[in-house]
């Protein structure tokens, strides 16, 4: 008793070094018990992985070739730790013989892809969405067409398509994060695939100054224009706040008139076909091969599901009807639906142009920002209309009003592409993912 009364005393008399000794206790334990349930998870994934494992080696099969595109300066240069410690391990017990390439350059991904022989029976993409939209780049410029699926790892600081496809919570923990980054390793190994749609951006020719025309670039997630783009670009400016530079680049930067406020453009679009007469040959389908038939079932009906629609018989007078907009809006974003909705289906394919509201309110925006970051949800701006289109034809006007301003950008999967004219078109189910 006598103890317990010392303790008290001592405690109440040293009230601030109680205090942080019991607040240093309580991180520890919880820092400790995080790594414990991550541990555990990733034995979990281990042992699960390690049965396909098994079975590849039990039977002598041959093991498939799986190539990994590695970014390692993506999300601070912590990506390449991340999937070492839980990725990699998950490839290698699912008996994958795993070959990894580690981009140096902007750009690497997508010209190794152009160029390599023969591909793989799988390409992992270990980076942010800039990364895959570079690979999914490379195997569409191809010449010989060819494809293989494709895994996508949430290592990168923008993940938009591989949240959407592992993240199953809001949750923004390391545990979730290791979480989804297993989850999507292990979608390779299991092997379900879906297709997930793509945009082709292409740049306008210019008559005044005619070149040859550039390659297109694909997107998976989104294109985005505006000042909320232009001041998240600059949070590397702000290294030393730590995991704060989101928030302390628009804190510093709200005030600023040097961004660009207002996305004025001309913007030409068609709405959504699900196929027709005037554009079946985008929505024909490869035929499947059909089992061996007994000379009986000529005798039986054939299945009417199974031969698909007519694409060439459909009638859709709306089809290729070009409509008109003149956009003076704080931001504009073209997105996919890949990035919010999973499982999709032919019928979901579309763009959504949303045209941001006007800014009333620096404080309002600064507001709506921080939101935006602590949801990670980079794309989805307050709208003023969201349209529904196939193609957009995006002009945007000067925009260097002042002198000395900077140049404007657009952020394509994250990555910085500078303004000019452009044609999007959605490419429906144009790329094989693993899913989980």
């Amino acid at each position: 008793m006598a103890f317990v009364i010392r303790f008290a005393k001592g405690v109440r008399n040293h009230w601030k070094k109680s205090t942080f000794l019991a607040g240093a206790v309580a991180y520890g334990v919880s820092y400790y018990h995080e790594k414990y349930e991550i541990k555990q998870l990733m034995r979990h994934y281990c042992a699960e992985a390690s049965k396909y494992g098994d079975v590849i080696v039990g039977k002598n099969q041959r093991l498939q070739k799986v190539l990994v595109l590695l970014n390692p300066a993506a999300n601070r240069k912590s990506c390449e730790e991340d999937f070492h410690d839980y990725c990699e391990p998950i490839l290698h017990l699912a008996g994958f013989e795993v070959d990894i390439v580690k981009t140096d350059s902007e750009g690497h991904a997508r010209r190794y892809l152009e160029e390599l022989a023969t591909l793989p029976d799988a390409i992992v993409v270990a980076g942010g969405d800039g990364t895959v939209s570079e690979v999914v780049s490379g195997l569409k410029r191809r010449g010989d067409g060819a494809e293989c699926p494709i895994g996508v790892l949430p290592v990168g600081r923008t993940n938009g398509l591989a949240s959407a496809l592992f993240r199953s919570s809001e949750d923004t923990s390391t545990l979730e994060d290791v979480r989804a980054m297993a989850n999507a390793a292990y979608a390779v190994v299991a092997g379900k695939k879906e297709k997930m749609d793509l945009m082709k951006i292409e740049v306008l020719p210019n008559e005044v100054d005619e070149k040859v025309p550039e390659k297109p670039v694909y997107a998976v997630a989104s294109l985005q224009w505006g000042a909320f783009r232009d001041i998240l670009a600059l949070r590397d400016k702000y290294w030393y706040t730590g995991s704060l530079r989101d928030y302390t680049a628009f804190l510093f930067n709200v005030f600023d008139g040097k961004h660009t406020w207002n996305c004025k453009a001309k913007v030409t679009y068609t709405e959504p076909c699900q196929g027709c007469s005037k554009c079946y040959k985008e929505h024909q389908q490869q035929p499947k091969q059909e089992p061996a038939r007994r000379w009986w079932s000529v005798f039986l009906p054939r299945d009417k599901a199974a031969q698909g629609v007519d694409y060439s018989k459909v009638v859709n007078e709306k089809c290729s009807v070009p409509y008109e907009l003149e956009v003076d809006a704080a931001e504009l974003v073209l997105q996919t639906t890949n990035t919010e909705v999973t499982g999709q289906k032919e019928d979901n394919s579309k763009l959504a142009v949303k045209v941001g509201t006007p800014v009333d309110s620096v404080f309002t925006f600064l507001s709506d920002s921080w939101s935006r970051i602590w949801n990670r949800k980079f794309a989805n701006c307050p709208t003023e209309k969201v349209l529904e289109a196939r193609t957009v034809y995006l002009i945007p006007e000067k925009l260097k009003a002042n002198e000395g301003d900077s140049e404007a950008y657009y952020s394509i999967d994250s990555e910085a592409y500078e303004v000019r004219p452009v044609r999007v078109t959605l490419v429906p189910r144009a790329v094989e993912v693993f899913t989980f």
